[in-house]
């Protein structure tokens, strides 16, 4: 059995990227029904499936550096840090910390992309949700890859029409948005590994450090 390259997993990925171009295209044109397929293509991005690691991991492998974003706080965690008042937690039933659109710019702090997926950003309910159980319900459940007959009821309140976040509901809107955020982040890494730019949010990982040093 052949071995892909690294230049066909680049390709992939870029495919990937124009794809998830399309769709957003299709969704600003009204037919929300494409975050179907954007979740999808994020699934295929940052989560593991069968086996299969994230497209993004095999990346990062293959061309030895590491993503990271610059995530906020919520609330809650800005209150148990001390900064912002308790008071303000207080009766809190619904937040969205919509960190993604910011991963590239400033926060509080930088971690690993694959970490910030599994930050608890949404509070809907009593309960919170990571940016990665949005795209996996999506596309595991609700149509992307899978109609499943039975979906707990606080998935399918984060994608009811009684809460639109800038006209898409709640699940739907962090799918756009981090949609949009990965390919700008592609971009990027495209111009990285082919050109060598520098990027702040793109690390060496620890062995290729190494190896450069050596």
């Amino acid at each position: 059995m052949a071995s892909r390259s690294k230049e066909s997993y680049l390709a992939e990925l870029l495919d990937l990227r124009d794809k998830l171009k399309v769709f957003l295209a299709q969704i600003q044109e009204g037919k929300t029904a494409y975050y179907k397929e954007v979740s999808l293509k994020l699934r295929i991005m940052y989560c593991r499936k069968s086996g299969t690691a994230p497209l993004l991991s095999t990346i990062e492998d293959l061309y030895g550096f590491e993503v990271f974003v610059a995530i906020t706080y919520s609330i809650q965690e800005q209150v148990r840090r001390g900064l912002l008042p308790a008071s303000l937690a207080d009766g809190l039933v619904f937040e969205q910390n919509n960190v993604v659109t910011t991963w590239f710019e400033s926060g509080h702090e930088l971690v690993r992309i694959f970490d910030a997926l599994d930050r608890e950003d949404i509070l809907s309910g009593n309960q919170r949700f990571t940016y990665r159980h949005l795209i996996e319900v999506a596309a595991d459940k609700l149509g992307g890859a899978h109609v499943d007959a039975k979906v707990p009821e606080a998935d399918l309140a984060l994608h009811s029409d009684q809460l639109l976040i800038n006209g898409l509901p709640v699940a739907q809107r962090a799918l756009y948005d981090t949609a949009a955020t990965t390919i700008a982040m592609i971009d990027a890494l495209e111009t990285h590994v082919t050109k060598g730019a520098r990027n702040d949010f793109f690390r060496d990982k620890p062995s290729a450090a190494a190896s450069k040093a050596a």
